[in-house]
């Protein structure tokens, strides 16, 4: 038996002990591997079917999420009833009246009370993160606590009071009925509250700050457009964003360090503080938290914070292209990141697919190694090969050292 096999092993345990002879005490904790890929997290999670046979799935675990979304070749294989998928949703994703089967994590029963699957047409659960058949929300772990250990590549769920918290205590607030959580962060020497969301892959605020900041030190460089961490999934919207780099974020008292920053219009964050714990000005993404072994007490609304080993590449020296994930495993060159009102790489325009980077096959690759492939250091050259119209051509673009 492999590490990997561990989480459907311990729920098979307790359901053959069920079928003997009754209940088996769940575990109080349990320890899972995770993959990263763009620094955005997936883990096994074990469903029950109807037939009360156990199916293992990755999902994406997703802190800033309310959903739980399947893949459609997961729905189908759990029996989930597609009736209620609205006349012309095309490739949407859309909600079922099927109450989420019950769910675990490593024996673990996660709280799925009141939840109703929604289902992703396709082979993906999301664009780009291309081994997660299913998104697990925060609002799955809202009644456990939760170590989401990034340098020792680890997911710890266990019930309140089963773990002896270690790092740098802050406080969190923790909306009750979703299971997103904010905290208090101080940059440039003021308060913000931001959300904790893994399943961004990069942090982002609101512009309202990022203006007021970049008018009080003109001396900090930006660009346009999303990069790096920060490129999301290629939305319209990150190619107008202001990207900057923060010199240092301090949660609590626990210095982040170096942060790259796209900042976006304030609509984004009046939505996205409807389904947190207040209002916020951003939220922190996957490259900020994963420098971290990160521990919540969701229902005690607390966070420990300890960091891991120093970050060897750094984040926006990269080619300065937004990319947008395809279902279909395609990516298209969502806009060219400008710097002084000049693109930063020549020759490649919005629309482009891209097909490789340098030995790098770009079609069906997860988002992060396409990203990764893009990084390096300033003066470095990367090969591209793209197809515009139909035509396959090859771009030399450069480093650049963002913003």
């Amino acid at each position: 038996m492999n590490k990997h096999s561990l989480p459907i092993a311990a729920a098979l345990a307790a359901l053959i002990s069920f079928a003997v002879g009754g209940a088996a005490p769940e575990p109080r904790s349990a320890t899972l591997p995770i993959a990263l890929d763009h620094n955005r997290m997936t883990v096994e999670v074990i469903f029950q079917g109807p037939s009360g046979a156990l199916k293992a799935a990755r999902a994406w675990v997703d802190s800033g999420g309310t959903d739980l979304v399947m893949a459609e070749p997961l729905a189908r294989d759990l029996g989930i009833d597609f009736s209620a998928r609205p006349a012309g949703s095309g490739q949407d994703a859309f909600a079922t009246k099927v109450p989420v089967p019950a769910t675990s994590l490593g024996g673990i029963a996660l709280d799925t009370e009141g939840m109703f699957v929604s289902v992703q047409p396709g082979r993906l659960a999301m664009p780009g993160i291309h081994q997660a058949d299913c998104v697990l929300p925060a609002r799955c772990l809202r009644r456990l606590h939760v170590v989401f250990d990034y340098p020792a590549r680890q997911l710890v769920v266990a019930r309140p009071g089963a773990l002896t918290p270690r790092g740098a205590a802050v406080p969190c607030r923790v909306n009750p009925e979703t299971g997103l959580f904010m905290v208090e962060t101080v940059i440039d020497g003021e308060k913000a509250s931001l959300g904790v969301d893994n399943g961004s892959a990069g942090t982002w605020i609101s512009q309202t700050r990022t203006k007021a900041w970049l008018e009080r030190h003109p001396d900090w460089p930006k660009a346009i457009g999303a990069a790096g961490s920060t490129n999301f999934f290629g939305f319209p919207f990150e190619t107008r964003g202001d990207l900057i780099c923060l010199p240092n974020i301090a949660i609590g008292a626990v210095p982040v360090g170096e942060t790259a920053v796209l900042g976006l219009p304030q609509g984004l964050f009046d939505w996205y503080s409807k389904k947190s714990a207040g209002t916020v000005i951003g939220f922190l993404g996957a490259d900020a938290i994963a420098r971290f072994r990160v521990e919540v007490d969701f229902p005690g609304g607390m966070t420990w914070w300890e960091a891991g080993p120093a970050r060897e590449v750094r984040d926006l020296d990269i080619v300065g292209i937004t990319l947008s994930a395809g279902r279909d495993g395609s990516f298209t060159v969502a806009g060219v990141v400008s710097q002084n009102g000049q693109p930063s790489v020549q020759g490649v325009q919005r629309g482009d697919k891209l097909l490789s980077v340098d030995a790098l096959d770009a079609t069906n690759a997860p988002m992060g190694k396409v990203i990764d492939a893009l990084r390096g250091k300033p003066g470095d050259t990367r090969v591209l090969r793209l197809s515009r119209a139909g035509k396959t051509f090859s771009v030399t673009a450069t480093v650049v050292h963002l913003p």
